[in-house]
């Protein structure tokens, strides 16, 4: 057992944890300490590149703000106090004046994804269906363009509140004071918070985060980072940038509140920028001296691979104090590469922080300590399948420790690396747990990591059954009255630190987004052309993390030159419902897919037989968009601008520059019978960009490389309003030549689709795209 008060921290001041009793009175009181401190700053696209300036709010603004609109909520709505409030935001600064006039009013925030334009909103109408709010609260923009069609009647009934309507008239004319609202009667048990987690879609489950858990994790993280507390006057104060996504509870604890909670300076941009553009976020935290940042593994590998030696050589990174990494498996490699790549720049490997964590914990449960390079395991793969974590050498990221420097490097065929979560977060009990017999396990071996402590919810909302199981654990040979959190994932602990290893159930983490895997394989199995008789999806490992493989028993009967368009359509079936792609896809006979005694998937045991190379397939397809060698495409030499003569010219180069490119994006097909694959062999400018396995990453990648030829700014949306090579291509000459005909139909945010510019303004990724490349440090249970 590992509890957080058997760690001694010198470097830290001890913890203060009653300093205030909510959120609310957290901002009344910063607010009054520094008025005139920026509090929050968000960098739109254009300000990032230096042609529109950043939008700040000081605390006494945000104070301000945040007042008219909890009095406005309280006069115009009816709700009363622990009603739920839905928050569907764009990215920017009003979400943040939302939410915290929830807390100003005693309501719970509930946030949610931002929709994409012209989809309808699932996430949102299933967390009105199980929360039941009294409000929606967004901005005017977003609210009138939701149509009453593609919601649920009961979302579409809601009471609707904009943030940015009559924003002078009410700081003029609605009471501030704190007289005006409730604040003296919120208590630290009230919930601050109701997080859903990014799990299957028909079963959303609600964190329920009261005002006590999140303080009690502000507090850890500071305590973990060892962030001082910025009360004094001046300019020496902490400054966090991030792109995180403020509806997922890593972007708004650790990105927002984080900063506030010891009176920093919380500086964000939106997700989008991040993605098209890799060194914006690198070039933001040079220009503005951000001390504290962090992202999932994949962000740092993006980084590495999209912002080459000049680049990173012009920027400061010396300033960077904190980089914290979670969400997804950390890769050491991906670690080392971005320390190498950046050294120049200023970046040091202890920087890193390598951290663990899920919603029902609030946020963090174990952390690696501010200052100190993370500790690297090198395992037995044959122990470690078998429960044991047997450690063949030990290495801090850049060095070998002394006891192992004779030793060489493990083979990777039977060894694995793991990165140290570090130790427990202050006050947080951690155990790992043999899930059968409910007994500790001990040093070095594998079990369940159990949790227990104030930052620990209290459950999902709703849910007292599954909250029995999952937030009512106790030990068969421990007080009955010590209660614990079930996390559903396996670690072992080494030397007082945690090491995550998997996890006990089949959710599959794909870049911070839970994918359930009965979800996918219901989807593949309802294909009636696919004729499926069984299927796994399950989550194999690649260079740059996990992956989603995919599985499917076909019969007998189904000839082989049927089995690709079997894929086919699989894999559409997959982005269509699930907006992510399959890594691999394998096509078996009846009975290769290993299922129990009662004809449940084995998915564990499918998934060593996949890595293995052990699961016989008929047919194998696999994309190589990750493959090490793989080639890039150069663009074609065309003008800056194309007369309208020349636009077919331009149409004819600049798809088959499109389809060279999808060539090397997309993937290959290998039959049983034959050893040398046949890539793309039915790639033509009609080809749907669905079928060739774009996904979202895949998209920005396409739109920046576009974009830096053209020299406009293009964005995802594109490949989804011209979805084959010959649409965008004549769209993109048409581009060059003056700009395509105006086409008056406005989408449902309010944004033509006519021209390039507005093309830019109505679109965002959408909440799938944005939880596929995006943080969020929750697993589900």
């Amino acid at each position: 057992m590992l509890r957080k008060s058997e760690i001694t921290d010198s470097t830290t001041r001890e913890p203060n944890e009653t300093r205030w009793k909510s959120l609310a009175h957290l901002l009344v009181d910063r607010a009054a300490r520094h008025p005139d401190r920026p509090a929050l700053t968000f960098l739109p696209d254009d300000s990032l590149d230096g042609a529109e300036e950043p939008q700040t709010l000081t605390y006494a603004e945000l104070h301000r703000r945040v007042c008219a609109v909890a009095n406005r909520l309280l006069r115009d709505t009816g709700a009363t106090a622990g009603d739920r409030a839905m928050l569907l935001f764009p990215p920017g600064l009003e979400f943040m004046v939302g939410f915290m006039a929830c807390e100003m009013a005693r309501l719970i925030p509930v946030p949610t994804s931002y929709p994409k334009p012209g989809r309808a909103m699932p996430r949102l109408d299933t967390s009105v269906a199980d929360c039941r709010p009294s409000v929606l609260i967004s901005d005017q923009e977003t609210i009138a363009g939701i149509d009453p069609h593609r919601v649920s009647p009961e979302t579409a009934a809601l009471p609707k509140i904009a943030t940015d309507a009559s924003v002078e008239e009410d700081l003029t004319t609605i009471d501030i004071s704190e007289d005006a609202l409730p604040l003296g009667e919120i208590e630290s048990t009230d919930l601050a918070l109701l997080q859903y987690t990014s799990g299957s879609t028909s079963d959303p489950k609600g964190v329920m985060v009261s005002h006590a858990n999140l303080l009690s994790n502000l507090e850890s993280i500071r305590h973990a980072f060892g962030i001082e507390w910025s009360d004094d006057d001046g300019d020496n104060f902490e400054r966090g940038l991030f792109w995180l996504p403020p509806f997922h509870d890593m972007g708004l604890i650790g990105g927002i509140l984080e900063p506030l909670y010891v009176g920093g300076h919380a500086i964000l941009m939106s997700p989008r920028s991040f993605l098209a553009r890799p060194m914006r976020w690198l070039r933001a935290i040079s220009d503005y001296k951000a001390t504290i940042s962090g992202a999932p593994n994949f962000a740092y590998q993006l980084c590495v691979d999209r912002v080459d030696l000049a680049q990173a050589e012009s920027l400061d990174l010396s300033g960077w104090e904190l980089a914290f990494c979670g969400a997804e498996p950390i890769n050491a490699d991906t670690l080392q590469q971005f320390t190498d790549r950046f050294s120049d720049a200023g970046f040091r490997g202890e920087t890193f922080c390598p951290c663990y964590g899920l919603a029902e914990a609030t946020l963090m449960a174990a952390s690696c300590r501010s200052g100190q390079a993370p500790s690297l395991l090198d395992v037995d793969k044959d122990e470690l399948a078998h429960g044991r974590g047997r450690v063949i050498r030990q290495t801090v990221l850049g060095k070998t420790l002394p006891d192992d420097a004779s030793i060489a490097k493990p083979d990777p065929a039977t060894s694995r690396q793991l990165v140290s979560s570090g130790s427990p977060a202050h006050s947080m009990t951690v155990l790992v747990v043999d899930s059968e017999t409910k007994r500790e396990r001990p040093d070095g071996e594998i079990g369940e990591i159990w949790l227990a402590g104030p930052s620990v919810t209290s459950g999902y909302w709703k849910r007292e059954t599954v909250n029995a199981e999952v937030f009512g654990a106790t030990l068969a040979d421990g007080d009955p009255a010590e209660k614990f959190l079930r996390t559903g994932d396996l670690g072992f602990i080494h030397d007082g630190e945690v090491y995550v290893t998997g996890r006990s159930k089949d959710v599959v983490i794909l870049r911070g987004r839970n994918l359930f895997p009965q979800d996918i394989e219901a989807t593949v199995k309802g294909l009636l052309q696919a004729n499926v008789l069984q299927c796994a999806a399950v989550a194999t490992t690649g260079r740059t993390g996990d992956a989603l493989t995919v599985a499917a028993e076909v019969s007998r009967h189904v000839d082989s030159e049927e089995l690709p368009d079997i894929v086919r359509h699989i894999r559409r079936a997959i982005i269509d419902d699930h907006e992510v792609d399959a890594r691999q896809v394998l096509i078996t006979r009846p009975g290769g897919i290993p299922l129990t005694t009662s004809g449940k998937v084995q998915r564990q045991q499918c998934r060593a037989m996949i890595e293995a190379g052990e699961l016989s397939a008929r047919y194998q397809w696999s994309r190589n968009r990750f493959i090490d060698d793989s080639e890039s495409v150069a663009l074609p030499e065309l003008p800056t601008r194309v007369t309208r003569e020349e636009i077919p010219e331009a149409t004819e180069q600049i798809t088959a520059w499109l389809l060279a490119w999808l060539s090397g994006h997309s993937g290959e097909q290998i039959h049983e019978d034959g050893e040398r694959p046949v890539r793309n062999a039915s790639l033509t400018p009609e080809t749907p960009f669905a079928e060739t396995g774009m996904d979202s990453l895949t998209a920005v990648e396409l739109s920046s490389e576009l974009e830096d030829w053209l020299g406009i700014e293009l964005t995802p949306v594109l490949a989804f309003n011209y979805p084959t090579s010959a649409r965008l291509a004549a769209y993109l000459a048409e581009t060059l030549a003056g700009g395509p005909e105006q086409d008056s139909a406005a989408n449902e945010f309010g944004a033509s689709e006519g021209d390039i510019q507005s093309d830019i303004e109505a679109s965002d990724l959408s909440p799938e795209e944005l939880e596929a490349l995006l943080s969020e440090i929750e697993n589900e249970s």
